[in-house]
């Protein structure tokens, strides 16, 4: 027998509570060999002090909860030099800020939980040991073992970032397993690739005792997908007033019938039933004291068993002993989507009033969001409501360019984003011979596309294009005329005064027509018009694109683009054979140890248009031509 503070649990108890409810467990018999075997088994949580931490916290924090009850150790990682590995933009100061609002924000909400206090869980520093000698000497250890493909191996914003600084994240999550000596790791299921490459580099440097993997669920977004920082309207922030939980779960997707992806059966079922057994578990035991109200979601006639309680329409309560219950009521309708939206509403205002309260009588933790995070963030406005390459490395290029046909405005998630994808998923092909896409959805083009690669490039500007002979769409976004498609100038560099002219995708129902030739001139124009005339005086406009891609080809061609050659395997399509590019592209099937078998190559045909060729050679005149054609 084990005594915790809730009560004497025998073996079987403090399993179930470590293992249940979890998405995927690695390794159930080490796990159960290692509670056998020691009193206090330790157990590792580690997060990145990035974006504003949002009720996604909740899942884990509901292990952690459970695992306290168990009786195990619990050590949280606040993993600072990840963060600023990973969101390289944020300078060290500002992280620590950051650092310290999380520190401040998940002991609340542990506390809100079941009413412990966050004295029954360890805070730690990353930085305090990967700043050291000895761990200094294992990360080059890892790094002489690691490949690129294999740094890039855990997920698609590692396979396509452009810059160092992340990939080195996987290796300081594998090295932190043995650093914070626990027995068990929990992460999110969207940690597999994560777990995968640690488990394979670990014992090459010499660590060989087992940690035992707990994969949490993932909660999904309000509107039904990836929950995201970069989209207010997905998440709930954990300092969210009452009126906008309400607001946000009153318009979350909760369609009749619509079990998967269903944002608000997913907080009943791994959030708010499993915390309402907890708390039930307490109220039962003889240490009953909680530090904050954390009631039972049981009203106080439901008969012996239920563990949770919905009001229906007539203002009943309609009680329930497991969370198969209520799903099978909705699927019937015996339940409706407003009544479990109230009930979500009710039990995730009870959970934040705790997080609330502690933070207006925290001046620290209020210093901590005022100095980690922009105005955007502290009022929890996105970067989605911001142009998509606010950091472009020339100011002045974040405007509206335009002639009589064709408007270039630069790309807004909030205005652009589900308007562009909701043609583009039309036509999948229109990315069959890019690196990124498809996207099934709008939010995971803004956090996957958007906010993983065009905003922290300074490299690229990123423009919606809009076609003025075009009657704008009804309720679409732009007055002016209807969205055609995106264009972005790309690589540029002031100091080698180059750009690129990349990501030109034309919306199908606007192809063969005036807008791509128009697109392509006025950003040519832009570019090498020298500044008296309005452009940016660069020296070379570039155009690269898959040897295959012939009508890219003919486009460049046709606006007067000279080819230069053939880069041969310039580019990765990651995962190019599950994505819908397998005649784009080289296979992969080689011995080199650090492709990937799903990954395609790309040979790039390069073309050009200098500034002599525009200037002096007459391709500007040539240009002008073109662009005025009608189609």
């Amino acid at each position: 027998m084990f005594t915790t503070a809730q009560t004497d649990l025998d073996f079987e108890a403090r399993l179930d509570l470590i293992t249940r409810g979890l998405g995927k467990i690695d390794d159930l018999a080490f796990i159960q060999n290692t509670l056998r075997e020691k009193n206090t088994p330790a157990l590792f949580w580690g997060v990145a002090p990035t974006g504003r931490p949002h009720i996604g916290y909740l899942v884990p924090f509901v292990k952690l909860a459970e695992a306290v009850e168990a009786g195990l150790e619990i050590k949280i990682l606040l993993a600072d030099i990840y963060a600023f590995l990973v969101n390289y933009k944020y300078p060290l100061p500002v992280v620590e800020q950051r650092t310290n609002y999380y520190k401040y924000s998940l002991a609340a909400l542990f506390e809100a939980i079941n009413g412990r206090p966050s004295s029954a869980i360890q805070f730690h520093l990353q930085s305090a040991h990967c700043t050291t000698k000895e761990y200094t000497l294992d990360l080059f250890k890892i790094l002489s073992l690691t490949s690129q493909a294999d740094a890039r191996s855990p997920n698609d914003e590692l396979r396509n970032t452009k810059m160092l600084s992340p990939l080195l994240c996987p290796l300081l999550q594998a090295l932190d397993e043995p650093w914070m000596k626990c027995d068990f790791t929990l992460g999110g299921l969207d940690q597999v690739g994560y777990f995968d490459y640690t488990g394979g580099i670990l014992s090459k440097i010499g660590y060989n005792d087992k940690c035992g993997h707990l994969l949490n669920q993932m909660l999904p977004g309000l509107r039904g997908t990836k929950m995201s920082a970069s989209d207010p309207r997905s998440k709930i922030d954990l300092l969210d007033d009452p009126e906008t939980v309400c607001d946000k779960i009153s318009n979350s997707i909760c369609k009749p019938g619509m079990i998967e992806d269903n944002p608000i059966l997913a907080l009943l079922r791994v959030v708010l039933i499993p915390i309402s057994r907890l708390r039930l578990a307490r109220c039962s035991s003889e240490v009953n004291d909680p530090i904050c109200e954390c009631s039972p979601y049981v009203g106080a006639d439901a008969p012996e068993g239920s563990i949770y309680s919905v009001e229906i329409e007539n203002g009943t309560l309609r009680h329930y002993r497991s969370y198969e219950e209520v799903e099978s009521d909705f699927l019937s309708g015996a339940v409706s989507a407003a009544a479990l939206k109230g009930a979500c509403a009710k039990g995730i205002n009870q959970l934040l009033s705790h997080i609330r309260k502690s933070f207006e009588r925290s001046l620290e933790w209020q210093d901590s969001l005022n100095l980690g995070y922009g105005d955007d963030e502290k009022t929890n406005e996105a970067p989605v409501t911001r142009p998509a390459s606010d950091n472009f490395c020339i100011p002045a290029a974040l405007k509206e360019i335009s002639n009589d046909r064709i408007k270039l405005t630069p790309f807004s998630s909030t205005r652009h984003a589900g308007e562009f994808v909701a043609v583009a998923n039309q036509h999948p092909d229109v990315w069959s011979h890019s690196p990124f896409g498809p996207f099934d959805s709008a939010q995971n083009f803004i956090s996957d596309f958007i906010e993983s690669f065009i905003r922290p490039n300074t490299g690229i500007m990123l423009y919606a294009v809009i076609d003025k002979t075009q009657p704008p769409k009804a309720g679409g976004s732009d007055r002016e005329g209807a969205l055609a498609g995106i264009i972005a100038l790309c690589n540029t560099s002031l100091a080698m005064q180059v750009t690129e002219i990349a990501f030109v995708f034309t919306l199908p129902p606007f192809q063969k027509t005036h807008v791509t030739t128009n697109a392509v001139g006025l950003l040519l124009n832009f570019a090498l018009n020298p500044p008296e005339d309005g452009g940016l005086g660069l020296r070379r406009v570039q155009w690269t694109t898959s040897s295959v891609n012939e009508k890219s080809i003919i486009t460049a061609e046709k606006m007067g683009f000279l080819k230069e050659g053939v880069m041969r395997w310039a580019m990765v399509y990651p995962g190019g054979k599950t994505k819908g590019k397998p005649g784009n592209g080289k296979s992969l099937e080689s011995p080199q140890g650090h492709l990937n078998q799903d990954d395609l190559g790309r040979d790039s045909v390069v073309l050009s248009m200098c500034w002599d060729d525009w200037l002096l050679n007459g391709k500007k005149d040539f240009v002008a031509r073109r662009m005025a054609r009608r189609s």
